[in-house]
């Protein structure tokens, strides 16, 4: 198949691709025009739904919720309906509570699960609809975030960012009038998780080469499609023009194709994730207003990028020189102390999944680094193809985004330990876990702090 990398050519397709696998995605509908919600009682009959449970937050509901239940109301289709309680600053996190609180109201006689927002209720409703078993419609509120069609699901369990499987939208219906009086710092959010992308990628392909992991070209060009759809949009977002705003929907849905078809988040997440979700936790531990995902995954991906600029101009390691030095590196009882002290209550979770992966164990490093050795000059190709960190940061600031962690309250601390250990948070190789392999981590982690 010769991918065509349009919304309309991928809404529930299936397909062979050349990589070996089939590619599938069960999202088969967009309505992305203004008054698209009066839509919603002929799309319901349309799949054959009649009691919908309806999940928003105080903010959703005054935005769009409202208005929904009044077009239900009108066309006499019954439905129940949660309203969470948006926190008085920050953003509501996709945590237990949030979670269970939307569980215990949910009627077990109602036939689909609607989302009525963005990211935490678009989160909560793919994955109730998942464990319930029943579909999933999403009304969205705002292009904030790339995941809005994917199969899986970041929640926060046990203060850990855990990806669940999930239920994909079987539609998507987004008034561009609402869309387009998004805040705009929820818009450049949307831009930071895209951008992102520039990171994740070159991640994906620097695994393939260290580990031998699976990548699809198809799958990397529908994500150069949202990145490209997006860096337009970028360029006239202030002016919340329709044509923009559909432009910058239509770049996270791609994205959230993208994941769909891999099946996992590795085409839409990287090191940059890694980050954004550990500064997430630590806002947690200390009672921190949340700050929105994409926000976060932009001051990532400027970081990370960085890396992947000075990675292309550093000298050769002495890969001799780093296999003897194996051996003087810390302990697994001082590894664990580290991760204890800095993911807190998190920790175990943690400790777990190295018990499992083993990433930082001594012979999975030496075989890393035969492979790395003979691959250096390919590694360092792929670093200098990454943009340059200060394009992207230019971006953002263009359009008001915060492009460093003490923008949005993250101390010199948290971004010191992030560097060190956010790559704790995934068994998923990117360039954090390379740096620490050639032993460069800690050198990276000061250069960014200072």
């Amino acid at each position: 198949m010769e991918p065509q990398f349009t919304i309309d050519n991928l809404l529930g397709t299936s397909f062979a691709c050349d990589c070996g696998r089939e590619h599938s995605t069960c999202f088969s509908k967009m309505i992305l025009e203004a008054g698209a919600l009066q839509k919603l009682p002929s799309l319901l009959g349309e799949y054959g739904y009649q009691y919908p449970y309806l999940i928003c937050d105080t903010n959703t509901y005054r935005v769009c919720g409202q208005q929904v239940c009044g077009i239900l109301d009108a066309a006499k289709i019954h439905y129940e309906m949660i309203i969470l309680q948006s926190p008085l600053e920050g953003d509501l996190p996709a945590d237990e509570e949030a979670f269970g609180r939307v569980c215990m109201a949910f009627p077990k006689e109602c036939d689909v699960v609607i989302s009525i927002g963005a990211g935490t209720i678009n989160d909560l409703g793919r994955y109730l609809s998942y464990i319930t078993g029943r579909e999933f419609l999403l009304v969205l509120t705002a292009p904030s975030m790339d995941g809005c069609v994917s199969g899986v699901a970041p929640l926060i369990q046990n203060h850990l960012k855990i990806t669940f499987p999930a239920h994909a939208p079987l539609a998507l219906i987004g008034d561009l009038k609402i869309l387009s009086e998004a805040p705009m710092k929820m818009l450049s959010a949307g831009v930071g998780d895209i951008l992102g992308k520039y990171n994740c990628l070159t991640d994906w392909k620097l695994s393939a080469i260290v580990n031998q992991e699976y990548y699809c070209s198809t799958i990397e060009g529908i994500m150069r499609s949202a990145i490209d759809k997006t860096m337009e949009a970028a360029k006239h977002l202030k002016e919340r023009r329709a044509e923009d705003i559909r432009t910058l929907t239509e770049g996270l849905v791609l994205s959230g194709i993208a994941m769909d078809f891999a099946g996992n988040s590795r085409p839409a997440s990287g090191a940059e994730h890694h980050l954004s979700h550990f500064f997430e936790m630590q806002f947690l531990f200390d009672g921190i207003p949340a700050v929105l995902h994409g926000t976060k995954v932009g001051i990532g991906t400027v970081i990370t990028l960085g890396f992947y600029n000075q990675l292309a101009n550093i000298e050769r390691p002495d890969f001799d020189k780093l296999r003897k030095q194996i051996t003087e590196r810390p302990d697994m009882d001082a590894w664990t102390a580290e991760i204890k002290r800095a993911y807190r209550e998190g920790a175990p979770m943690v400790l777990e999944l190295e018990e499992k992966a083993r990433k930082n164990d001594p012979e999975k490093l030496r075989q890393r680094l035969r492979q790395i050795e003979v691959h250096w000059d390919e590694i360092q190709a792929l670093a200098a193809s990454a943009p340059k960190a200060e394009e992207i940061a230019g971006i953002l600031k263009s359009l008001d985004a915060p492009i460093t962690p003490e923008e949005v309250g993250v101390c010199r601390e948290y971004v010191a330990d992030g560097i060190l250990y956010a790559k704790e948070l995934r068994d998923r190789y990117t360039v954090l876990q390379l740096l620490w392999d050639i032993d460069m981590l800690a050198q990276m982690k000061e250069s960014v702090v200072k």
